[in-house]
């Protein structure tokens, strides 16, 4: 038997894996790949966009897998996520969490990375915070919570949980036969349903998707093929080196986020080695800066006020607790566990689904500004305004120090806007939809650029905001002065841009 050099394969598997995602951080900055987008999107627009991208990924990825897996180069089953084990609670009960946080913390772990990258010291706050909540959740007392509560209900399978073992006894096929037909019927599935809209065929589109889902492959192949060894010469067993679980890994950035503080925190201990895990971070996090200094999108950012920290900091640890809770996070289950088949893998996606939901529900209901009945602007005016129907002269939801919404307004009511320290304003509604007691947008803005406002209008229809609007909305949040006003009927739809302009 040659002599096996476990250091070699161990730096093979890390600059693979490093390589890998570095490319990857270039490709997610560019295509603004991001899987809370593709449900916030849904939920607000019914842009349907970044979904797309997500399941081209996981359509490329699942039949990727099923390629290697038929093909002997990789084994699914020797994954964390296919044993007979089905934590169906943890799963549950982490991905609500997981996909509640990454609302709150303006994305998942994967966006975190890139963001930092590209010079979010909020990012950075996020990476912290989700580290250590997650080592906590591994090995400390998040750790001891899980195991004693949701880790307790389990059903045990006769089977890995994969679908092409649970299906194999019953339908009479092999399961090399099953990984085949069904890796191959459903990720293609997927692909042909992002692909049928002509739109979707752009370059930062495909760019997702099928960059997104060859880095998971690229990833498999790294850990399950260069990386393993059948019988390592200390212990005479099988190993994937240079992994933190013993098995074989692709993408996830959870628990890796742990693993770096901890190897970060003990570098002196020369027990603490690099795995697949911690160069996966260092190469998101790069490839993210370089393309942001090369394109010259750098820039520092920070948290707008406490509020803003609040909600990062809390949507941080439910994302520690809950990624590791669910055994992964919307890059881990989502995409990697997915892959695979695995029965746990579909229910964490459907988990981080309703979770964001809820919170962009949970973020609309705390944005918005009180009810109140129109009334008229003043005794000399035919205009009717949303502005003073609650005993005040204008309900202005204050969202940031920087910027706030409110209801349709008057040319009246300008000069308060004024007072108040506001220096622009931003018009979301469309002139004529509130009939003739609407103030019409042209003499809202001759009034604001009589008192030195900036002013802007961006008329969006209600239940119909597109992804272009989005946009605009975000280059208008950094180009005009601060503080800044936006206005429609309510403010819901104000409010709903202000949000997704965080996104895009």
């Amino acid at each position: 038997m040659p002599d096996i050099d476990l250091n070699a394969i161990s730096q093979n598997v890390l600059w693979g894996t490093f390589l890998i995602t570095l490319l990857l951080g270039v490709v997610l900055q560019k295509s603004r790949f991001c899987t809370m987008g593709a449900f916030t999107d849904i939920m607000i627009m019914g842009e349907w966009t970044r979904m797309r991208q997500w399941l081209l990924a996981i359509g490329v990825a699942m039949v990727g897998v099923s390629l290697m897996s038929s093909s002997g180069m990789i084994d699914p089953a020797k994954s964390i996520y296919t044993g007979s084990r089905l934590t169906w609670l943890s799963t549950v009960v982490g991905s609500l969490m997981f996909g509640f946080g990454m609302v709150l913390a303006s994305g998942c772990g994967s966006k975190t990375l890139i963001r930092m990258g590209s010079g979010s010291l909020k990012a950075f706050v996020v990476f912290v915070v989700l580290g250590l909540s997650s080592y906590m959740t591994l090995k400390g007392i998040f750790g001891v919570l899980r195991v004693n509560t949701t880790d307790t209900v389990f059903l045990t399978l006769s089977s890995t949980q994969d679908l092409p073992s649970i299906l194999s006894t019953s339908l009479g096929m092999s399961k090399a036969s099953l990984q085949l037909l069904l890796g191959i019927a459903l990720g293609g599935a997927l692909a042909v349903f992002a692909l049928s809209k002509k739109n979707f065929w752009t370059v930062n589109n495909l760019l997702a998707g099928f960059g997104v889902g060859f880095a998971i492959l690229g990833v498999w192949w790294v850990s399950g093929v260069l990386g393993f060894v059948a019988e390592d010469p200390n212990t005479l067993e099988e190993v994937f080196v240079a992994t933190n679980s013993g098995r074989m890994e692709s993408l996830t950035y959870v628990a890796p986020y742990a693993y770096v503080i901890e190897w970060l925190t003990f570098y002196s201990d020369a027990s603490r080695k690099l795995t697949l895990g911690i160069a996966s971070v260092g190469g998101l996090v790069l490839g993210s800066t370089i393309y942001s200094l090369v394109t010259k999108t750098f820039h520092w950012e920070t948290f707008r006020d406490a509020e803003d920290t609040g909600n990062h900091i809390i949507g941080a640890i439910l994302m520690g607790v809950g990624g590791v809770t669910a055994m992964g996070c919307t890059i881990g289950q989502g995409l990697t566990g997915i892959s695979t088949l695995a029965i746990s893998s579909f229910i964490a996606f459907v988990g981080f689904g309703v979770g964001a939901v809820v919170a962009m529900r949970y973020l609309s209901w705390r944005m918005l500004p009180p009810p109140c009945e129109p009334v008229l602007a003043s005794n000399h005016s035919n205009y009717h305004s949303n502005t003073g129907g609650c005993g005040m002269p204008l309900q202005i939801a204050s969202h940031t120090d920087q910027f706030g919404t409110l209801g349709q307004i008057t040319p009246l009511d300008v000069a308060e806007i004024a007072r108040q320290g506001y220096k622009s304003i931003i018009n979301n509604r469309p002139d004529g939809e509130g009939g003739p007691g609407q103030a019409l947008n042209a003499e809202i803005e001759l009034a604001a650029k009589a008192l030195g406002l900036q002013y802007a209008f961006l008329p969006v229809v209600s239940g119909r905001i597109t992804l272009e609007q989005a946009q605009e909305m975000s280059r208008l949040l950094e180009e005009m002065p601060t503080p800044i006003l936006a206005f429609c009927r309510s403010g819901a739809r104000s409010t709903n841009l202000f949000m997704l302009a965080q996104q895009v």
